[in-house]
């Protein structure tokens, strides 16, 4: 009997520090970081000897702080940051002085390219993995929730239109022929402006 008790009191305590062992690692690894890799998954863009890119967070491991950065292409000197939700995997898209991204907080930035200073932001459904596309004056990106948004391109936050297509987006929208073609998971979306 002794030795029964002896036994359930060893695997309670081992099952107690196999617990907080595991508290432990979760929390180590997990909450949010400032010191760590950052992940960049978009590409740069470079205008007008300037280098728009986005970065940080990290969806696997918990670093929840990301930001889009404009860097001097000639000397690499950092001439702003600015400060994006959660993670970001999206490109950015510039004209006219403007910035466009997205993140995984599923908010939409429009930045000041010169400053660095928001402009607008727009709150989606879902998180954003494809990047803006802009074209004819407009800026067009998808969720991974489906909702299919297109704004102007402008200093202003203008929607022009929130369309469902009913299945989540990660591939970036492409222009060609007067239309925008829109990849989901299930279907393959042509968009023009003539009905």
């Amino acid at each position: 009997m002794l030795h029964d008790l002896y036994g359930t009191l060893f695997v309670t305590i081992a099952a107690v520090l196999l617990a907080i062992a595991a508290l432990f690692l979760i929390t180590r690894f997990n909450r949010n970081r400032t010191v760590g890799p950052s992940n960049i998954y978009g590409m740069p863009v470079v205008v007008d000897d300037r280098l728009y890119v986005t970065g940080g967070g990290d969806i696997w491991w918990g670093k929840n702080e990301a930001w889009l950065k404009c860097i001097d292409a000639k000397n690499g000197q950092l001439i702003w940051a600015y400060p994006v939700g959660k993670h970001v995997m999206t490109t950015p898209a510039v004209r006219d002085g403007l910035v466009f991204v997205a993140d995984a907080a599923r908010t939409v930035h429009c930045v000041d390219a010169a400053t660095g200073q928001a402009l607008w932001t727009h709150e989606a459904k879902g998180e954003f993995w494809a990047s803006p596309l802009i074209a004819d004056g407009k800026v067009y990106i998808g969720s991974r929730k489906g909702d299919f948004l297109i704004f102007a391109a402008d200093r202003e936050k203008k929607v022009l239109a929130n369309i469902d297509l009913g299945s989540p987006m990660s591939a970036t929208p492409v222009a060609a022929n007067s239309r925008v073609y829109v990849a989901t998971m299930k279907q393959l979306f042509a968009i023009s402006a003539n009905r």
